[in-house]
């Protein structure tokens, strides 16, 4: 074979097993399935600002007799249907009762909380004079933060 042939034959050579080459490693890099994505943490777990952080503040302020404190965890659309709601079904929160009254004990537990398509339920117990009684409170998105957004609570003593 004459030399520019062999040159040429060469060069065809290398082309070919360097394009070869690469091809076959693009085939290997592009056909190479992507790692699942990680698991994304349950928002009911996170922390403070997740559904259940809100609704273990909100059972801790209603330990503490705290209703302007619940009613800052709530939705700006139940914040003032909240506050009426909450003095006439647990009457020990409103500051105007009698001190007699919001000095008895009273206890609320959170229950579980179960994820609904608008947002969580939580259910929680109520322990007063000897009896417990079962509620419910729904927590949804409202303004990117999670927020108590209804209750319903218990009547206690018979009141609301």
């Amino acid at each position: 074979m004459p030399e520019p042939a062999r040159r040429r034959t060469a060069a065809l050579v290398i082309t070919g097993m360097v394009l070869g080459g690469a091809g076959t490693a693009a085939y290997f890099v592009l056909s190479r399935p992507d790692p699942p994505p990680p698991p994304a943490p349950s928002p009911a777990t996170e922390g403070p600002d997740s559904p259940e952080g809100v609704a273990r503040s909100v059972i801790e302020k209603l330990n503490a007799k705290d209703l302007d404190g619940v009613i800052d965890l709530t939705c700006a659309q139940g914040k003032s249907t909240g506050r009426r709601e909450l003095t006439k079904a647990v009457p020990h929160l409103d500051p105007a009762t009698p001190a007699s009254t919001r000095a008895k004990p009273i206890e609320f537990e959170l229950g579980r909380l179960s994820q609904f398509p608008d947002g969580y339920v939580a259910t929680f117990t109520v322990r007063f004079d000897g009896n417990a009684q079962e509620g419910t409170m729904r927590l949804q998105l409202s303004s990117d933060r999670w927020t108590l957004c209804g209750m319903d609570s218990p009547r206690i003593g018979g009141v609301g």
